[in-house]
């Protein structure tokens, strides 16, 4: 069973709702979501926002996060999940931001950092991660650890 056919299944059998906030993958964890035959049971749709004024915008996200921190930070990504769970009315969000590459990066926030958090109606948990490889990989990489931290928060709730 895939991480997301997993994920479909918990998210049934507790009848939960989900719903996510892209920046550096695009719409991959979407896809992975709703790859699933009947995700339409529970995925309630997503927000691709790689542009911060739609990140405020259409997420809420305060723009105060972006001059303080960056687009591609710990805050940025709980605000993207919190956010995005409250937006869309759903028990779940997913947020992920980050620097997938070939260019963007800094000393700081090097390629392949990515920011990754998952909002429920009692905790927001967000984890940074360093991934390497190229502009694909990160994404991948990315998706694959949104998938299993909501399946962490899914299954302990």
């Amino acid at each position: 069973m895939t991480r997301e056919e997993h994920l479909g299944a918990l998210l049934t059998e507790r009848r939960w709702t989900i719903s996510t906030v892209e920046s550096c993958t695009g719409g991959g964890l979407a896809y992975r979501i709703t790859h699933v035959p009947g995700a339409s049971a529970y995925y309630l749709g997503s927000v691709v926002a790689y542009a911060n004024r739609v990140k405020t915008e259409w997420v809420g996200v305060p723009e105060d996060i972006f001059v303080r921190h960056g687009a591609v930070s710990a805050e940025a990504a709980g605000a993207m999940s919190s956010g995005g769970r409250a937006r869309f009315g759903t028990d779940l969000c997913l947020a992920i931001t980050g620097i997938a590459g070939p260019g963007g990066g800094t000393d700081e926030k090097p390629i392949g950092t990515v920011f990754v958090s998952a909002a429920t109606r009692t905790a927001t948990r967000t984890v940074r991660f360093r991934f390497d490889g190229n502009r694909e990989q990160v994404r991948h990489a990315a998706i694959d650890a949104g998938l299993d931290m909501a399946l962490e928060l899914a299954s302990a709730e």
